[in-house]
């Protein structure tokens, strides 16, 4: 009779996040996590005290999940600015359930508070200062064009997440056309002249 297996508490998490990633929130359940790992709802209640404090633990992990594959690790790496913006709107399309749960919950507020986008506003700044264009412009200025850009993106993200099918190619171009029409006016309104080649 081979060994009855442990369940870890990495283990828990990995299938919540997959519940969450396939099926959405209202799948994460002790007792849909217990058969995923064919086990009893023992193990978890075992590791996590309630399932409020598994959902947190998996918040976050979606949350570096989404950091990591799709507003950090594009391969428009000469764009970053750019990047960031089509990313979040794959995010829509290609992983609805974890843009729900980040996007559209109630952990939307403890991330974005009160304001058009999220908390970790710096960061946001500091990946488009890598631009070669916009690294022209001070902190203030690319909030300015951080703010209206942000929620245009997230209006596309929303369309993307109802209409999955939506082209590529619409994406690309509405996120590349305003994205051009708000750095240029910044540039125009500080006198700098913009160098087409490294305006994507």
């Amino acid at each position: 009779m081979p060994p009855k297996q442990t369940i870890t508490k990495e283990m828990i998490i990995a299938a919540a996040f997959d519940l969450v990633r396939q099926k959405g929130k209202t799948a994460l359940s002790a007792r849909n996590i217990a058969a995923a790992l064919s086990c009893s709802t023992q193990p978890i209640y075992s590791c996590f005290s309630t399932m409020k404090d598994l959902e947190e633990i998996v918040t976050k992990k979606i949350l570096d999940f989404i950091i990591r594959t799709y507003l950090t690790g594009s391969s428009f790496s000469d764009d970053p600015f750019f990047s960031m913006g089509l990313g979040y709107v794959n995010l829509a399309k290609t992983d609805p359930h974890l843009f729900d749960m980040i996007y559209m919950s109630d952990h939307t507020q403890k991330l974005f508070g009160n304001s058009f986008y999220p908390k970790r506003k710096a960061g946001l700044v500091q990946t488009m200062k890598k631009d070669a264009t916009l690294s022209q412009l001070e902190t203030n200025t690319l909030t300015d064009i951080l703010a209206p850009m942000w929620i245009y993106t997230h209006g596309l993200a929303m369309l993307a997440r109802v209409n999955p099918n939506i082209s590529e190619r619409i994406i690309h171009d509405r996120l590349h056309e305003m994205g051009r029409t708000l750095i240029f006016s910044k540039l125009a309104e500080k006198g700098i002249t913009p160098d087409e080649n490294n305006c994507h």
